[in-house]
């Protein structure tokens, strides 16, 4: 049976709904949709990156030249301007254990008795073309694996919807980017190629640590 509240039921639901009214809306004022990243985000991203003076890369990484070709694991602990990198695996060149700081860099190889050293501001490009066969600009690589630009030279930069690096041009490089993982505080690359000429190298990035 259905009863009828008759004007003193109808008062009391208009009181219900007043009362209501408020908490719904500001219900549903916390439901909101999130905008692409703009370009302001893209730039405060940067500067946190480059505001990184400590970080920690480990992964692998695959070369190919005109005659040659492997693939191995890499190590690379960034400590402000110094670097310090440990190539092994499978390169057809043993495991090292490369420390790398501005214009100087020291090579040790498993077994050595004693580190190479080599001097000047090539001395990392020159000692990976010498002694492994295949080179990378080892400050500028610093930059590119965090998704940046080095800052110390010209370069052309193409961005996705999300304001992260795509496509970088500088110093007759090329860097793609193919994967980014959500990282503890922003996105950080996965999956990066960089080529010039006849050299192609690929970097898997497995863990970041901060």
């Amino acid at each position: 049976m259905i009863r009828y509240a008759g004007h003193r039921g109808c008062l009391t639901t208009l009181r219900l709904l007043s009362l209501l009214l408020p908490l719904l809306a500001a219900g549903c004022a916390t439901w909101r949709v999130e905008a692409p990243a703009s370009a302001e985000s893209a730039a405060v991203r940067q500067q946190r990156l480059l505001g990184l003076a400590q970080w920690e890369a480990r992964g692998r990484v695959a070369f190919r030249s005109a005659d040659k070709g492997g693939q191995g694991n890499l190590q690379w602990l960034q400590n402000g301007a110094a670097a310090r990198i440990h190539l092994s695996g499978p390169f057809g060149a043993g495991a090292y254990e490369i420390n790398s700081l501005p214009g100087q860099i020291t090579v040790r190889s498993r077994g050595a008795e004693a580190a190479l050293e080599y001097l000047g501001p090539d001395a990392a490009e020159r000692f990976l073309a010498e002694q492994v066969g295949w080179s990378f600009p080892v400050r500028s690589v610093r930059y590119w694996l965090l998704g940046l630009a080095d800052p110390a030279t010209p370069a052309a930069e193409e961005a996705d919807a999300a304001g992260r690096l795509r496509e970088l041009r500088q110093s007759g490089w090329v860097v793609r980017y193919e994967d980014y993982a959500q990282g503890a505080a922003t996105w950080l690359p996965r999956k990066l190629v960089i080529e010039r000429e006849e050299v192609r190298l690929r970097f898997v990035i497995d863990t970041w640590l901060f």
